[in-house]
């Protein structure tokens, strides 16, 4: 187990050194260890905090790529740099090309706007016309499951024991004990900043002005 997971199993009462629930194997530990993989990938979608530089080479005639990371799923972009011609790409969308310009797909020349399409794809307006554009791209990732002591997470601190605190909530509510998991559901939002999720109170509808009570006949 690594120091997430013995953190869980102290917070729960387990005995880190010999567990009598969970024991220090991969298929033993796999609920704690499923938990917190869960919590940090929603941790990172939900923040976006998670970010990584991408060199994405252009090719002439080739308008939609691919990307791949080999630790990381794809998240979205955040920035687009030619650093070549010192220009910032701008965001667009198929519908909105569709509208300005029927004929985008045709168009080639130097990139001026990017478009994500599904989770993978990035596609340029306009298609490079020539090869040896190199974009600058920083992207927002979610980190593939850990699977092994030894991997490393590479997430902010107040987010690992965030995640740790989302286990510990599941493993409560697996029993049924709905105090304890509320409260430990609570430190979790706490702990990564997300309490503006949870309002303090019931969403009610204001009325502004009178009402048959008050209101003059």
């Amino acid at each position: 187990m690594n120091s997430l997971e013995a953190h869980a199993l102290r917070l729960i009462g387990e005995n880190t050194s010999s567990p009598d629930v969970f024991s220090d194997t991969a298929s033993g530990m796999a609920p704690i260890r499923d938990s917190i993989n869960d919590a940090l990938q929603e941790l990172c979608m939900l923040t976006g905090s998670y970010r990584r530089p991408y060199l994405l080479p252009l090719y002439a005639d080739r308008q939609f790529y691919r990307m791949s990371f080999e630790r990381d799923h794809f998240g979205w972009v955040v920035e687009c740099w030619d650093r070549n011609r010192r220009r910032r790409l701008t965001q667009t969308d198929l519908i909105k090309l569709t509208h300005t310009d029927p004929w985008w797909m045709q168009r080639t020349g130097t990139p001026i706007e990017y478009m994500q399409i599904g989770p993978d794809i990035l596609g340029l307006y306009y298609k490079p016309s020539a090869n040896g554009t190199v974009l600058e791209l920083s992207c927002v990732c979610i980190p593939k499951p850990y699977s092994s002591d030894m991997d490393p997470v590479k997430i902010r601190e107040e987010f690992q024991r965030a995640a740790v605190y989302s286990a510990v909530c599941e493993f409560y509510a697996s029993r049924g004990d709905a105090k304890r998991a509320t409260e430990y559901f609570d430190r979790y939002l706490e702990t990564a900043g997300l309490m503006g999720m949870k309002p303090e109170a019931q969403e009610r509808p204001w009325q502004m002005g009178g009402n048959k009570w008050t209101s003059r006949k």
